[in-house]
């Protein structure tokens, strides 16, 4: 994008306000002046009150800082942003380039494209076909949420920049990335971005761990208000308590750690072309006595702090201002406003692009409009002196035509008539054809937008038949004597006839199922208890990764009579469910090419519906129950002694893997 001499670049976190003011110099760029300015309190603090503190962390930038003819270019957390990598099939057209990603973006983007501000970028290697693409996408309502603490101060943007991707700008203007995968660890207050570049590739995902988590160990461990342990924090590096500090914060550096090694073991394994070169760490959570070296040994990896830039020399200062590193992001933003970026991808709303476009030609169209309007007096002038002259020759013609002949109109146009009858009959048909093309055009369109809303409909059909089938085909097969029943009366036939009392026939009973279709299966592990999947030894969640995976939460509501076992409590009762319906659930949602797999199934905790007070133990004597007892409507049988159960289905839209099958 092209800009004036200077540009602003302004990143605004939830701790401090940092801005760079570049201009190019010869072949380069220098520093024009910096700012830092940080916050009363952290915005995320309880006591916090966000608005104010944008409000007056720009009113003292715009006190100390003259803007006007700066160009500005803003930044959002890469925790509010989206982004996925692709690679494209081979195209010989590169015009085709936009379209297929047009069509990658709305399979990436969860969210209805009317929803999100996206942009993206092409990655190519000289020599090598492969074309990456990186798809970059914002909310609307987040970006507007951001804006508008500029707009209110009069600041106007000609960019915004997702802060990962300013970080690796800055980065890769350095000279600190090159043709080895360089990988970047930026840990701000709430969130923790990790950029994997090289010179031709990139790759990023936002961790949530930040600064604050390691602020609020300290506060359960030491009982201190957040602000007290805000600053035992920043001076842990100067404590005699050090290590008692240290070890507070140890599980929140175990936590990291294990998300870095995850995310870059996902990347090696995606990307086994490229080779690790160097770690760089930024963030003020670096100054934390121990991080660096933890990580490091960890991913066993080499980890450089940044401390300062090559290509550009910033203001001695003390404290936060005179960390390099946290104007990684903002540097990178400032070098995108001056056409230096190496991504330059642009997340500010078009509709706020076009005014702002529009509001700086303003004085540019008030001079048109002058001359426009001295050229069309001219114009108006030469036309009545030809009009006047094609009028001695017109005559009396009639040059109306209808729909049905404008076609042939145009074909085999009439030759006797004077040049202006001749123009008008020739325009008259092709309005009508304009107008019948039109309406065919709107026919076409309302009629092609059915055809989508019927193929969204018919999306999955088959495949949530099979998923129903299997739920089906997993209940217990019923007694010999029951299975032929068709209806209520050979049904209540067959059972007396065989003495198969309520508690001998095996039966489970579906009474309710409802489901929810989710975008990424592996976002909703609330909808679980830890204790079905939670691994107590690593303290993660098994497969969840990086891909999205859509699905199913499917629940299952129902109950099952009583099974003669070892014990007459919930629990026993609830082992029979388990060791049957359970089981049978998991070997059919698991068989290969279905479409489909049964990720996760929970049966929770139920007991007896007792008509009277509280459940029975597992070592102690049947309590008496008050009250009617229930019956089965159709047998006459007591079903106080049924077991209640509850069934979580986790489902996943895609073929079980290979290594899945092997288990």
């Amino acid at each position: 994008m092209a800009g004036p001499q200077t540009v602003w670049g302004i990143d605004v976190g939830k701790s401090a306000f940092k801005a760079v003011r570049l201009r190019q110099s010869g072949d380069g760029v220098e520093v024009v002046s910096t700012d830092y300015i940080e916050h009363s309190k952290i915005m995320s603090q309880q006591d916090a009150d966000p608005d104010a503190l944008w409000s007056s962390a720009l009113e003292k930038f715009l006190a100390k800082n003259d803007i006007t003819n700066d160009s500005i270019v803003i930044g959002v957390p890469g925790a509010q942003t989206l982004a996925r990598f692709s690679k494209l099939p081979p195209v010989e057209n590169k015009k085709k380039i936009p379209d297929i990603v047009r069509y990658e973006a709305d399979q990436q983007i969860p969210f209805d494209m009317d929803e999100v501000v996206w942009d993206y970028q092409v990655f190519e290697a000289e020599g090598n076909p492969d074309v990456e693409v990186g798809i970059f996408a914002i909310k609307r309502e987040l970006i507007r949420d951001h804006l508008v603490h500029f707009d209110s101060q009069g600041i106007e943007a000609v960019a915004v920049q997702a802060a990962p991707l300013a970080a690796f700008n800055a980065m890769h203007y350095d000279g600190l990335v090159g043709d080895e995968a360089t990988v970047i660890i930026d840990i701000g207050t709430e969130s923790t971005d990790l950029i994997v570049g090289t010179e031709s590739s990139l790759w990023t995902r936002s961790i949530q761990l930040g600064g604050n988590n390691f602020t609020e160990a300290l506060v359960k461990a030491f009982k201190l208000s957040f602000s007290k342990a805000e600053t035992l924090k920043r001076t842990a590096a100067t404590s005699k308590y050090a290590r008692q500090i240290f070890q507070a914060m140890r599980p929140v550096f175990a936590d990291l750690v294990q998300e870095l090694q995850r995310s870059i073991g996902y990347y090696t394994a995606t990307h086994r072309e490229v080779n690790i070169g160097k770690v760089y760490g930024m963030g003020n959570a670096f100054k934390l006595p121990g991080l660096q070296k933890y990580i490091k040994q960890n991913i066993q990896l080499d980890l450089i702090k940044v401390d300062r830039f090559n290509k550009i020399k910033l203001p001695d200062a003390e404290g936060g201002a005179g960390d390099a590193s946290n104007y990684s992001v903002a540097y990178g933003l400032a070098l995108q406003g001056l056409d230096l970026s190496k991504v330059n991808s642009n997340l500010l709303p078009p509709e706020i692009a076009m005014a702002s476009v529009w509001k700086k030609k303003r004085p540019f169209l008030a001079a048109s409009a002058a001359c426009l309007l001295l050229t069309a007096g001219v114009v108006w002038f030469r036309g009545m002196a030809d009009r006047n002259t094609l009028e001695l020759n017109s005559g009396d013609h009639n040059v109306s035509v209808s729909e049905d002949n404008a076609w042939s109109t145009i074909l085999s146009p009439p030759n006797t008539l004077p040049p202006r009858p001749y123009g008008q009959l020739i325009s008259s048909a092709a309005e009508k054809l304009k107008s019948h093309h039109s309406q065919l055009s709107s026919q076409g369109t309302i009629e092609l937008e059915k055809a989508k809303k019927i193929e969204k409909l018919l999306a999955n059909r088959t495949t949530w038949v099979k998923i129903l089938s299997a739920i089906h085909s997993a209940l217990p097969s019923p007694p010999d004597p029951i299975k032929d029943a068709t209806n209520s009366e050979e049904y209540l036939a067959a059972i007396q006839s065989a003495g198969l009392t309520r508690d001998k026939r095996g039966e489970v009973f579906i009474r309710s199922l409802t489901s929810q279709f989710v975008a990424d299966i592996d976002v909703e592990d609330d909808q679980f208890p830890k204790g079905d999947y939670w691994d107590a030894n690593t303290k993660e969640f098994p497969k969840k990764g990086s891909e999205i995976r859509p699905g199913f939460i499917i629940e299952l509501r129902g109950y099952a009579p009583h099974k003669e076992v070892s014990g007459s409590d919930a629990l026993e009762k609830g082992l029979y469910v388990n060791r049957t319906y359970v089981k049978s659930l998991r070997e059919a949602g698991r068989k290969p090419g279905q479409g489909f797999f049964f990720n996760k199934i929970n049966l929770t905790v139920a007991e007896e519906r007792e008509v009277g007070s509280g459940r029975k133990g597992r070592n102690e004597k049947p309590k008496p129950k008050v009250g009617p007892r229930t019956k089965d409507s159709l047998t006459g049988e007591y079903t106080d002694d049924d077991y209640h159960f509850h069934i979580m289905i986790q489902v996943v839209l895609t073929d079980l893997p290979e290594e899945e099958e092997k288990k």
